[in-house]
């Protein structure tokens, strides 16, 4: 529509800069037994980069909840569109960041676990409930793709039913 804003802003990927690395600095001793780097699959290097991520999902649920923040309060004095949309601009490039990162660090493939409020003791599933769990949400999807499909049958059914007559 002219005149109008569009509802959406342009996709803008998030751009490391150039030599960005999820490598830990390491030293001289490690750098010779790895022949002049880290070696990607020592347990040092995962427990770094499981450490960067775990810092950027706080900094992303710290700028989630502004940007909920900012909508829920839109209309109230004080509040300005302009600081809601910037949040939301910078939700989305911490939400890239933090995938990307993921993806790169391998840490992506393990299950995400709450962080435990105050002094609570972390309880960590075992692996038969984290299989359940999973068991279960694979089951929810499938169910869900099967009612989709069964629902797009009977509406091709009727449609061709429809045409016959």
């Amino acid at each position: 529509m002219a005149g109008y804003p569009p509802l959406q802003p342009p996709f803008n990927p998030v751009q490391f800069p150039p030599g960005t690395n999820f490598l830990p600095q390491s030293n001289s001793q490690e750098q010779s037994l790895h022949q002049g780097g880290a070696d990607p699959n020592s347990p040092a290097l995962f427990k770094h980069n499981l450490q960067l991520v775990q810092q950027n999902l706080i900094r992303l649920q710290t700028v989630a909840k502004r940007a909920l923040d900012g909508i829920q309060n839109a209309y109230r004095t004080g509040r300005t569109p302009t600081q809601t949309e910037a949040d939301l601009a910078t939700l989305k490039q911490t939400l890239q960041l933090v995938t990307e990162m993921m993806r790169q660090s391998g840490v992506g493939g393990l299950p995400l676990l709450p962080v435990p409020d105050g002094n609570a003791p972390t309880a960590l599933p075992t692996e038969e409930q984290m299989i359940a769990k999973t068991t279960h949400a694979v089951q929810v999807l499938y169910d869900q793709l099967k009612r989709g499909q069964d629902s797009a049958a009977v509406v091709a059914n009727l449609l061709n039913s429809a045409d016959r007559r």
